[in-house]
């Protein structure tokens, strides 16, 4: 008696792999890309309560290490209460931003939404350098009561996003798409998105909008 074997034949196999690589050419690229958007959108709203917080810890001199009266740039620890505010032995409670943006890694980079984060405040030269607790000391009391900035760029860009954003003093939101930054090994300069200044100064109040930045790419105002 003659039993018949069910089952995939090489040919219907090799069909239905290709089925499969057709679908997944068509929906990982869309995957990506609506991740991309939601982590966009949770990176603008993050710069735009940083830039209120700064605002914030300034206006209300939150950190005065000179006790001149007038505030200075806050790292992002000490914004969202995750370390001892500069000049005291408490955290800031509540915070300005989200406690999760509390906890820097060795280099003082944030890691939140696929994004890493950097606050740079100035040396006395006006060079932005991270506002990690290794750099505090060297941040100057003067030019941080008027000159900061924050970037924002993708840990891996091409999984998380496309583009770099900018914050200032100014309060605008740059982004550039053109910007290739990505991960740890390629972080941007402090005054990236700047004109008229090396790519690592920040005590420039010229933004690069509609033209090209200090890093040479190009930025634009985010609305």
């Amino acid at each position: 008696m003659n039993r018949r074997h069910s089952g995939f034949t090489l040919i219907e196999l090799m069909i239905v792999l290709a089925i499969i690589a057709v679908v997944a050419s068509i929906a990982i690229p869309s995957l990506i890309a609506a991740r991309s958007n939601a982590n966009d959108k949770a990176i603008v709203a993050t710069m735009r309560s940083i830039i209120t917080a700064q605002e914030l810890a300034r206006m209300h001199a939150l950190i005065d290490t000179d006790n001149d009266g007038t505030g200075e740039g806050a790292s992002l620890p000490e914004l969202a209460g995750g370390a001892s505010v500069r000049g005291t032995s408490s955290a800031l409670r509540p915070p300005y931003i989200s406690q999760a943006m509390g906890t820097a890694d060795i280099d003082g980079h944030v890691l939140s939404h696929g994004f890493y984060f950097a606050m740079y405040l100035p040396n006395n030269t006006g060079t932005g350098v991270v506002a990690a607790e290794q750099n505090l000391g060297n941040i100057d009391a003067n030019l941080s009561e008027t000159f900061w900035s924050c970037v924002a760029w993708p840990s891996n860009r091409a999984a998380q996003g496309y583009a770099t954003y900018f914050i200032n003093q100014a309060g605008d939101i740059l982004r550039s798409k053109e910007a290739t930054y990505s991960g740890k090994g390629n972080v941007p300069p402090a005054g990236c998105a700047l004109r008229g200044v090396a790519p690592t100064m920040i005590n420039s109040n010229a933004l690069a909008i509609g033209a090209i930045g200090a890093d040479g790419f190009t930025w634009i105002t985010v609305n």
